[in-house]
């Protein structure tokens, strides 16, 4: 299957050097139809049999379905949807990942969830018929089935199997969101980056003071979960290593002081909790 480039012009990647984030989100928003390949797809090459939200209803009926999609394909970068957009479709994510991200204040990007193969994204917006409630940017090449707006909804009508997973997933994420809305309230980025950092270390042999993260998440995986920027995680990160509460050895992160880096999840500061230390 042969895929026509789109003009590097219109790649995420060059409007990076244009524009700062908060104005990518907008250029995003018109440019994502352009920017996307459609996929001639031939039948049986492109399959909806792993997507999760309409696995139960019968084979046939799904092999209609395929019938009613168009294939598009989304290259590491892109934006698949972009929040605030006028799009109503709904997109089965048929191989590839991605990220789903908003924008802070300050322009920094944060990641509040991943999507991946067998997973379904705009299903709020073609429910509802307002626009993009988050942006997702491809993190790899992503091959999508968009099916519009019109027919989610019938199928949604005719199958409540697939009305009832809606439901159970919405509820997932509902139960997810107010434990996360309760940890994000409750303590700063900073604490929230130390919280992981702490829950990820491991104690040496035979109980020595020295603990260990063998093999340090990315940046971005961090400040997904610790729901803040990966600019504030590196901040958070750098203070460690410049107080010598914690060093970088290749891939592991070792940590001299877990005593203090605890006692940072509740000051939130190593500057802080420094001089409390001293003073006490």
């Amino acid at each position: 299957m042969n895929f026509a480039r789109p003009p590097q012009d219109l790649c995420v990647g060059s409007a990076l050097d244009r524009c700062g984030k908060r104005r990518l989100a907008k250029f995003c928003a018109a440019q994502v139809d352009i920017m996307s390949e459609s996929i001639g797809a031939t039948p049986g090459t492109l399959s909806l049999a792993g997507v999760q939200l309409i696995r139960d209803i019968p084979a046939a009926d799904l092999k209609a379905l395929e019938q009613r999609c168009s294939f598009r394909r989304f290259a590491s970068g892109e934006v698949i949807v972009a929040r605030f957009s006028g799009g109503n479709s709904v997109y089965f994510i048929l191989s590839g990942t991605g990220r789903v991200v908003h924008y802070l204040p300050g322009e920094d990007e944060i990641t509040i969830a991943t999507v991946s193969e067998g997973d379904t994204v705009g299903e709020i917006a073609a429910i509802d018929g307002f626009g993009r409630s988050a942006t997702i940017i491809a993190d790899e090449d992503v091959t999508v089935a968009e099916m519009p707006r019109a027919e989610f909804r019938d199928l949604v009508v005719k199958h409540g199997e697939v009305a009832f997973a809606l439901l159970y997933r919405w509820a997932s994420i509902i139960r997810e969101l107010d434990d996360k809305f309760s940890y994000v309230s409750a303590i700063s980025p900073d604490q929230r980056v130390y919280s992981q950092l702490v829950r990820l270390a491991r104690q040496g042999p035979g109980g020595e003071q020295r603990w260990t993260i063998r093999e340090l998440p990315s940046h971005q995986d961090l400040a997904e979960w610790a729901q803040t920027s990966r600019e504030s995680v590196a901040a958070a990160i750098a203070e460690l290593y410049r107080r010598g509460i914690a060093e970088r050895r290749h891939k592991s992160l070792v940590i001299h002081d877990y005593a203090t880096l605890k006692s940072l999840i509740m000051s939130g500061h190593a500057e802080a909790s420094k001089a409390q230390a001293e003073n006490g």
